[in-house]
């Protein structure tokens, strides 16, 4: 199995780079992201690597980092999720969007991807929840710069009772309802809850207390 791979940058496509390495050119299905991130032909460039065979077709995938890589691997445990599917959600959300879009169930912004219907994107938020709960991040790739809030808010995610995650799914329902979408009201009420969790407030997390902190954080936000 080839994990990665270090070389000169020979040739770049819509969705394709090939890599030469030892006089050897291999040939990467990449995101769009990954595309528009890349340096001029002819650099030295590293890359984390999926290799798949199917049928007659041997198939590899080229990643900046381990995490992406984790990820795209993750994303095809989901039913109806292949690699194209996969490398679509990565050209159309960075990991941690993504991760913020499973965490909060919102089907909306994974639908984003192209090629990605709503049936498909509902089924990565409810399977992938658990699994992505139970990441670490950090030790996954400790020179990705992943930013606290999003360990943080998968931690918090983990840690939260059934009563909390209550309270947690009533106050993002009625945020919503306000025209907010569940991701951006998701990454308040977590914060939200880690103030009340720290100051020993956990009885006071209630919807009509959490609602009004909530729209001030947020409108601070837009400002």
């Amino acid at each position: 199995m080839i994990a990665s791979l270090s070389g000169t940058l020979k040739s770049i496509s819509k969705s394709e780079i090939v890599l030469e390495v030892n006089s050897v050119g291999y040939l990467l299905n990449v995101s769009s992201k990954v595309i528009s991130s890349l340096g001029d032909i002819g650099s030295k460039l590293s890359m984390f690597t999926d290799l798949q065979v199917k049928d007659d077709k041997i198939i590899m995938y080229g990643f900046f980092n381990q995490i992406d890589q984790t990820i795209f691997r993750l994303l095809q445990s989901v039913q109806g999720v292949g690699p194209k599917a996969a490398l679509s959600i990565l050209s159309a959300l960075t990991v941690e969007e993504l991760i913020l879009a499973i965490s909060s169930g919102d089907k909306a912004m994974i639908s984003r991807a192209e090629g990605v219907g709503s049936k498909v994107a509902g089924r990565i938020a409810t399977e992938l929840l658990e699994k992505v709960s139970n990441l670490n991040l950090i030790n996954i790739d400790q020179n990705i710069n992943i930013t606290k809030s999003s360990q943080e808010n998968l931690n918090l995610l983990n840690e939260t009772n059934l009563g909390d995650t209550q309270v947690v799914e009533d106050a993002i329902s009625a945020l919503v309802n306000l025209g907010y979408t569940r991701s951006e009201v998701f990454s308040i009420v977590m914060k939200i809850k880690k103030e009340f969790t720290l100051k020993q407030k956990s009885k006071d997390f209630t919807v009509g207390n959490i609602i009004p902190l909530a729209l001030n954080a947020l409108t601070q936000e837009n400002k």
